[in-house]
């Protein structure tokens, strides 16, 4: 039988994804998201807010996950922003009354602080999305290898980020499992209820076996060896093209922080 040399040097090279921002190292990509998310909070303006969702959108056109992006982020966005928006508007007082609506009263103040909290919020959730689906959690781990974490740490941090996509998964499947035998899991909220606490104890079981399959498997490797550790996936590494972009991302950010202080 002849070995695929081909197949198994492929390990030994990054995988790059042509992409011109998915292929930054993950910590560059965190330095920019990081950036974005702080912007809204420094300016404090829902303007500015608004603008850094909206190149969120741009980044995600850009990166090729829109779709993936778009499916989260919308949901996600109106879902929260729509709730702190009325929450805000509905019990913050003020002078300026635009409406009263029983014991309530809306004023133009409460809708100020509404739309500045709620589209603040959603900038800071977007760049958690974005960062999610532009960059996969063992690239960011083995970056943060690179940088000194021990391996156990970021096999402890990926460990949990997995165990919830293995939740997710697991729970639907005990539902599919509940509805083929005839038990009521959709319909109204009292039926879902219902059948969802029953799932609880089986879904926790079958997470810590999980964990405890992965641990033996993990030791199985030498995982906890006295040696450097090994990796099927290797990192790209960082031009001097991407050094400037940060470096010049960074001192834009410091200027700007700089002129909202004087400012």
């Amino acid at each position: 039988m002849e070995m695929d040399y081909e197949f198994i040097n492929s390990f030994k090279k990054p995988q790059v994804q042509n992409n011109w921002f998915l292929d930054l190292n993950p910590l560059s990509k965190l330095n920019i998201i990081l950036i974005l998310a702080i912007i809204p909070i420094v300016a404090k303006s829902w303007v500015v807010s608004v603008a850094v969702i909206l190149f969120y959108f741009i980044l995600a056109t850009a990166s090729s996950r829109i779709k993936q992006f778009s499916k989260v982020y919308i949901r996600l966005g109106l879902l929260i922003g729509s709730l702190l928006f009325i929450m805000r508007a509905m019990f913050i007082p003020g002078e300026d009354v635009l409406m009263k609506l029983g014991f309530l009263t809306i004023t133009q103040e409460g809708v100020d602080h509404g739309l500045q909290f709620a589209t603040l919020v959603v900038a800071i959730c977007g760049a958690l999305v974005f960062y999610s689906v532009a960059t996969q959690a063992k690239d960011l781990m083995l970056a943060l290898e690179k940088k000194g974490v021990p391996p156990t740490g970021t096999y402890v941090i990926l460990s949990s980020l997995q165990s919830i996509i293995d939740l997710g998964s697991m729970s639907k499947l005990i539902m599919e499992s509940q509805k083929a035998r005839g038990i009521e899991t959709e319909g109204k909220a009292i039926h879902r209820i219902k059948a969802f606490f029953p799932i609880l104890g089986p879904l926790f079981l079958g997470a810590i076996s999980n964990s405890e399959e992965k641990a033996i498997a993990m030791d199985a490797r030498a995982f906890y060896a006295p040696a450097k550790n090994t990796h099927l996936r290797e990192l790209r590494l960082v031009p001097p093209s991407e050094k400037m972009i940060l470096l010049i991302v960074n001192l834009a950010f410091i200027g700007f922080i700089v002129w909202r202080v004087v400012g």
